[in-house]
């Protein structure tokens, strides 16, 4: 009598477990290329001595796998750097070529699509914007889409696109899956636009693993190997970086740390939940909270008009500043107690509050973190800040330059 077949998971998903198969050498000649630019993309203008030394090669293996990068243009020598007083060959510094190939980035927000043309060392080349209201029509959207990228993009030497999207996101169908902001964006299938108007690779993601993509390849996650960055202002995220790569869920799931529940039974979010993250410690909450107690300019409030009101004087605001830093605290505190990447990296509206607010963050961080000897260290990014943009150019650097193996 014939076996009865073994039950199929309801998911559909099969649960046998993975075959593991060996490195080829291809891959090996692949994951030492990117380490190698990887490596050369942190330190900067670097000589083949100086990268053999942070890799633990000898630079004929150095030379070996850059030689082919030198004869397709992607890197040049530099000038001769003259020798130290113990003597030796000049050094000649290696770099990605200045007029080489580009980097697409695109940030698609609730109110605005940006897109940008960035070199290989995160300098922007060019960037155009375009607004649409939050209750625009898909169709007004791609014409934005198509109106910022096209000026940027056209005729240009392209290696890919990166596109950091608010809201969910899938990345095996490159699409949006849902923007409670706004719900023109539901469903857009972004890559295949972007893929068919200008046929190069494009990858999207959630914005805040984008933002720490930035972070890892041109901010200050740049020296650090596990490190969490923190989105602030309209709505709250967090892009988590551990061992160099940044973490993601099936399909690009996960990452909306916003609608994690902090007060039960609290107030009703967008999300349909109650109590989230995000009912305590955006620019809504804090716009409630400032017009209950009367601040001037209530409508408008964000930590730059906070910090002007406190540092003038109202009691009322240092208070309710106060408040604010405690409640993006929380949320930190939280991640601290799941993940604990040791480091975090804020932007968006906190960045703006000035010391006061930025020492009060610290502090209850220090208070509401668990207790292992040392504080999580806290860092806001400058102002203005671009490093969403620069992000989508480490979307498609970690693609390109993929070290796992």
């Amino acid at each position: 009598m014939a076996a009865s077949p073994a039950p199929q998971p309801k998911d559909g998903l099969s649960r046998r477990p993975s075959r593991r198969r060996l490195i080829t050498t291809t891959a090996i000649g692949e994951t030492n290329r990117g380490r190698v630019l990887e490596t050369l993309h942190r330190l900067g203008p670097s000589s083949r001595a100086e990268l053999a030394r942070r890799l633990g090669v000898n630079r004929a293996t150095i030379a070996t796998i850059l030689q082919p990068l030198l004869e397709s243009g992607t890197l040049v020598e530099g000038d001769p750097i003259a020798p130290s007083e113990a003597g030796g060959k000049p050094a000649r510094p290696l770099w990605f070529r200045s007029n080489g190939p580009s980097l697409g980035a695109v940030r698609l927000s609730p109110d605005f699509v940006t897109a940008a043309r960035i070199a290989f060392d995160g300098s922007i080349r060019q960037q155009r914007t375009k607004t649409y209201d939050r209750g625009a029509p898909v169709e007004k959207i791609v014409r934005a889409l198509r109106s910022v990228t096209d000026g940027c993009f056209a005729a240009a030497d392209l290696v890919g696109i990166g596109v950091a999207a608010a809201g969910m996101v899938d990345t095996r169908t490159g699409s949006i899956i849902s923007m409670h902001l706004t719900p023109g964006l539901n469903g857009l299938p972004v890559v295949s636009i972007l893929e068919e108007r200008f046929g190069v690779p494009t990858l999207v993601d959630h914005h805040p693993r984008v933002q720490a993509l930035g972070d890892r390849w041109f901010g200050l996650g740049r020296d650090i190997q596990d490190f969490a960055s923190v989105y602030t202002g309209e709505a709250l995220g967090f892009g988590i970086v551990y061992g160099g790569e940044v973490v993601r869920g099936q399909d690009g799931a996960g990452g909306e740390s916003g609608h994690t529940i902090v007060q039960l039974d609290g107030e009703l979010c967008r999300c349909g939940r109650r109590g989230c993250w995000e009912t305590v410690a955006t620019l809504g909450w804090l716009r409630e909270r400032a017009a209950a107690l009367g601040l001037e300019g209530a409508a408008l409030m964000d930590a730059r008009r906070l910090a002007a009101l406190a540092d003038g004087g109202s009691e009322a605001a240092a208070d309710l500043r106060d408040l604010y830093a405690r409640n993006l605290a929380i949320g930190i505190a939280n991640n601290e107690q799941v993940l604990a990447p040791g480091h975090y990296i804020l932007h968006g509206d906190v960045c703006t509050g000035g010391p006061a607010l930025q020492a009060a963050l610290r502090s209850w961080v220090d208070r509401l973190a668990p207790e292992r000897g040392r504080t999580p260290s806290v860092e806001f990014a400058p102002d203005p800040d671009e490093i969403t943009l620069l992000g989508g150019a480490g979307l498609v650097l970690s693609s390109t330059f993929s070290t796992r193996a």
